[in-house]
C-alpha cells in the first residue's frame, strides 16, 4: 500500500473508529459469501463447474399446449423441408412466444378470428445445408411458410459427417 492509503486508514481509524469496524466487517462478510458461493456454498445444487446440468436444462419438451403446438410445427415444417431436393436428413426445432388465439364476439358461437401462433424462431439442422444455394432456399421456405423475418431463421448443416 503506499503512503496515501496508509494515512487515509489511520485517518478513519483515529476519527471514526465504528465506521471503520463496520467497514471491515462488511467487507469481511461479503468475501465470505463469494468465496461460500463460489466453492460449494449449494450444497447439491449443480454449478457449470461441476460438469452436471440443472434438471431444468435437460427437460426435451414443454407439456403446456404451447409445446404441443411446438411439436406439431416441428413435425410438419420437418417433413416440407426434407422435401426440398438436396436437404437430405432435417431437425427443425420451432419456439413460439404465443399460442394461437380464437376470439369470440359477445353471445356468438362462431369464431369472430383466429390468430395463428406467433413464432419466436426457427432452427433447421440439416445434411444439405453444406450447400449455400440449399440453405438458401430451406431459409425462404421457412420464412414463407410461417411469415417471419431472416433474422428468426438459423439453418446449420448436420455435423454428422462430410
Amino acid at each position: 500500500m503506499g503512503p496515501e492509503w496508509r494515512q487515509w486508514l489511520t485517518r478513519l481509524w483515529e476519527d471514526d473508529r465504528p465506521a471503520f469496524v463496520r467497514l471491515l466487517l462488511v467487507g469481511t462478510v461479503g468475501l465470505g459469501l463469494v468465496v461460500w458461493g463460489t466453492w460449494g456454498g449449494g450444497h447439491g445444487t449443480p454449478t457449470a463447474a461441476s460438469g452436471t446440468t440443472p434438471p431444468a436444462a435437460t427437460a426435451v419438451a414443454d407439456t403446456g399446449p404451447l409445446g404441443a403446438e411446438e411439436a406439431a410445427l416441428d413435425s410438419e415444417l420437418g417433413r416440407i423441408v426434407a422435401a426440398i431436393p438436396g436437404a437430405g436428413a432435417v431437425h427443425v426445432a420451432v419456439t413460439l412466444s404465443k399460442s394461437a388465439v380464437t376470439e369470440y364476439a359477445n353471445g356468438r358461437s362462431a369464431p369472430l378470428d383466429e390468430v395463428g401462433p406467433a413464432v419466436a424462431g426457427v432452427v433447421v439442422v440439416a445434411t444439405g445445408a453444406r450447400d449455400p444455394q440449399v440453405r438458401e432456399e430451406i431459409t425462404q421456405a421457412v420464412e414463407t411458410l410461417l411469415q417471419i423475418q431472416p433474422y428468426q431463421v438459423l439453418v446449420l448443416p448436420n455435423g454428422g459427417g462430410e
